[in-house]
C-alpha cells in the first residue's frame, strides 16, 4: 500500500486534471499517460477528526493565540454534535479533489494538503446528522461522508491494534452573514462526493497481502502442471494439484493432447494401431482404438438385446 503524500501547493481543477465529462466523451489515446480524471471537486467542505488523531492527517491548523478562529466544529453543523458541539473534534475547512488516482484534501488556512491513496480508505459511508436539541427541525438536518483511513506503518499488527483515522467530510455553505445556515443542497453535494469516492475506490481494489496465509491456499485451487508433481485431489478424480501457471494437467494413461491430421502419425501406425506418443503415460485400455464387429456385439443376445432378467428394458432393433 502506498503512503500518503503531503503537499504544499493546492492542485488546480482546470490545469492538473481532466474533467470527467471530457474523459467520457471520447476514447482516450492511451490509458497509461495523461492527467488524472477529476470525478468530483468541492471548494467548501468541513473536515472533522478527533483531537487525538488530527495530527496524523497533517492538514489541520495548529493552535495559536488567535482565539477568534476556533479549531473545533463551527455552527450550524456543530449543533448536531454531542459533547457541547463537538468539543472532542477538530475542524478544518478544505478543498476536496476526488480524482482517478487519489483523494486530495487541501487546507488553504494551513497551506498544507494531503493526497490519500484509495486502498488506504478502508471504509466510507453516508452519515446523517440532526440538531441535538431539535431533532425534528428539518433546517438543521444534513449529511456527511464518514471514512476510516489506515496508512501503512501505523503499527497495527492485528485487529486489536487497528486504530484507523476517523474522518468526516461535510459540504457547507460559505456565508458572510452572522447567522450561517445549513446548505440547502448539502444532501446532493454529499451524495455526489460519496458516489464518486466509491467509483474511484473501485478503480483501486485492495491488494492481496503479501503474507496472507503464506500461500497455504495455493493448492486449494484446481490448477495443473507444477510443484505438486501430479498429486491427485481427493474426491475429484482426474484433477491434480500444481502451481498457478495454468498449464495442462499431467499426462494420464491414454492422454497427450489433441490428435489432429498433422500429428496423427505420432499416435497411430498405418494400420490404425495405437503407438502412443511423446508425453503419454501408460497404455490404452482394452478395446481402445478398434471397432467391434456385429458378431461380437450380439455375442450374448440378439437384436441388440442382452440375455437376462431385464430384457424388456432394451428396445428391439428395426431393420
Amino acid at each position: 500500500m502506498l503512503p500518503p503524500t503531503v503537499i504544499r501547493t493546492c492542485p488546480s481543477s482546470d490545469n492538473d486534471f481532466q474533467p470527467l465529462s471530457e474523459y467520457q466523451s471520447h476514447t482516450p489515446e492511451t490509458f497509461f499517460d495523461g492527467k488524472p480524471v477529476l470525478y468530483y471537486h468541492d471548494e467548501n467542505v468541513k473536515a472533522w477528526v478527533s483531537s487525538e488523531q488530527y495530527e496524523r492527517l497533517y492538514i489541520f491548523s495548529k493552535p495559536s493565540d488567535d482565539t477568534s478562529a476556533p479549531l473545533t466544529p463551527s455552527p450550524p453543523e456543530s449543533f448536531a454534535l454531542e459533547n457541547n458541539g463537538g468539543q472532542h473534534l477538530r475542524e478544518e475547512k478544505v478543498e476536496v479533489f476526488v480524482a482517478s488516482n487519489k483523494l486530495t484534501l487541501f487546507s488553504h488556512k494551513s497551506g498544507t494538503g494531503i493526497e490519500i491513496p484509495y486502498p488506504a480508505i478502508t471504509l466510507h459511508a453516508i452519515k446523517n446528522f440532526r440538531h441535538v436539541d431539535k431533532p425534528d427541525d428539518a433546517t438543521f438536518k444534513f449529511i456527511g461522508v464518514y471514512m476510516q483511513i489506515d496508512f501503512p506503518g501505523s503499527g497495527a499488527e492485528d485487529d486489536e491494534d487497528f486504530d484507523p483515522i476517523e474522518l468526516t467530510l461535510v459540504p457547507f455553505q460559505a456565508s458572510s452573514t452572522e447567522t450561517p445556515v445549513v446548505d440547502p443542497v448539502n444532501s446532493e453535494r454529499a451524495n455526489a462526493l460519496f458516489n464518486q469516492l466509491s467509483a474511484c475506490s473501485n478503480l483501486h481494489p485492495d491488494p492481496q497481502g503479501e503474507d496472507e496465509d503464506e500461500g497455504e491456499d495455493d493448492l486449494d485451487h484446481i490448477v495443473f502442471e507444477g510443484n505438486a508433481e501430479g498429486e491427485a485431489i481427493e474426491g475429484l478424480p482426474g484433477v491434480f494439484r500444481g502451481d498457478l501457471n495454468g498449464g495442462l494437467p499431467p499426462p494420464m494413461p491414454g492422454s497427450s493432447g489433441w490428435v489432429t491430421a498433422e500429428n496423427v502419425n505420432e499416435y497411430f501406425d498405418e494400420e490404425g494401431n495405437w503407438i502412443g506418443g511423446e508425453g503419454v503415460s501408460g497404455e490404452l485400455g482394452d478395446g481402445a482404438g478398434r471397432v467391434r464387429g456385429r458378431d461380437e456385439v450380439e455375442e450374448n443376445g440378439t437384436d441388440g438385446q442382452v440375455n437376462g432378467d431385464d430384457v424388456d428394458s432394451k428396445r428391439p432393433r428395426t431393420e
